[in-house]
């Protein structure tokens, strides 16, 4: 396997991150740091010689997570958006359990910060406390759940039961997968003289999001046929999700917008609008796009760019609140104000 730390020359490089797209990320890590009970009461009681430890750690871990970047090597300099480091008394065991939580709106994680700030933290109770113990054992650090990006959510295996009961009532009582289908308008693609590279990611995308994608198709820039095809997956097959790629700038053939209009029950502003905003934070041309979503009956409609650069930006973009649209249209059982 060819590391993403080498050139191929062999040489340290940082991963280039630079296509990626911005996302919100949110990561929590933890650390135990073990203590005599001496040491204990004389942090509860603020006698340490050195001064408030709890306080000072909780500083110096937000401290380390800013600075990751200048401990790890080759690790990405990350603008975060918030960090919290906690110290607080394990009351079943002479320890202190560390948590560190970051987030940041980026193109990378912010595993590491989490892990590098619960990781200082738990140094520096070892160092305000090891004039009284030398023997102060710090263990257990470790991610125990992160958010956004590629690779999706992680949770911790003994916190994923946690995770699972708080969100119980959120689920559909039958847990049900959403279904999906990606329709791409192009004339060429149609005629079989350009290869769908913006379908076949959005496809890939709807699955490691979750969804099942149980149609593909690509039709011509022509309204009646976009509108049938649309009519066909919403009514018919009852697809909950359908994505739509192309079609959708100023071209005369760009037809695509009038024909999600043409069968849809009503416009969802938002979704189009935050389209354009992640659009023109890309490009100026930005403004031109004329992304649209709709709903039909049970299922919500979106039109996306035909590139697919474009369609993936904006499909991440939605993608937070796509669960939730569906789960509404749906009426199913137990909604949640924060799915």
């Amino acid at each position: 396997m060819k590391s993403t730390h080498l050139d191929d020359s062999g040489r340290p490089v940082m991963v280039d991150v630079s296509s990626k797209e911005t996302t919100f990320r949110e990561a929590e890590a933890e650390g135990i740091v073990r203590l005599t009970p001496e040491i204990c009461n004389a942090i509860r009681t603020k006698s340490v010689s050195k001064g408030d430890v709890f306080r000072i750690a909780e500083v110096a871990g937000i401290m380390a997570a800013k600075r990751t970047w200048d401990i790890i090597p080759l690790c990405h300099s990350i603008r975060l958006d918030h960090a919290k480091v906690t110290c607080s008394f394990d009351e079943n065991s002479n320890s202190v359990r560390v948590n560190c939580t970051v987030k940041a709106s980026e193109v990378t994680g912010v595993e590491m910060e989490a892990l590098t700030g619960a990781s200082v933290s738990c140094l520096t109770i070892y160092d305000m406390c090891k004039s009284m113990d030398k023997g102060i054992i710090i263990e257990g650090i470790r991610l125990l759940r992160k958010s956004g990006g590629k690779s999706g959510d992680y949770a911790a295996i003994d916190s994923k039961k946690d995770v699972e009961q708080n969100n119980k009532h959120c689920r559909h009582e039958n847990n049900m997968q959403i279904s999906s289908g990606v329709l791409t308008i192009s004339d060429k693609g149609y005629a079989g003289e350009r290869v769908d590279t913006s379908g076949e990611a959005l496809a890939e995308l709807l699955a490691n999001w979750g969804a099942l994608v149980k149609r593909r198709a690509i039709v011509p820039d022509e309204k009646e046929k976009i509108a049938a095809q649309l009519i066909e997956w919403a009514d018919k097959d009852n697809l909950e999700l359908i994505l739509t790629t192309g079609g959708t700038g100023l071209s005369s053939r760009d037809v695509t917008p009038e024909a999600l209009i043409h069968v849809g029950d009503r416009i969802v502003p938002g979704i189009g609008e935050c389209m354009r905003v992640k659009s023109l934070s890309q490009t100026p041309n930005g403004i031109l796009t004329r992304g649209i979503a709709v709903t039909r009956g049970n299922s919500l409609i979106i039109a996306l760019p035909g590139s697919e650069r474009g369609s993936r930006s904006c499909f991440e973009a939605v993608e937070p609140a796509l669960r939730h649209a569906v789960e509404i249209l749906n009426n199913w059982k137990n909604e949640c104000g924060n799915a």
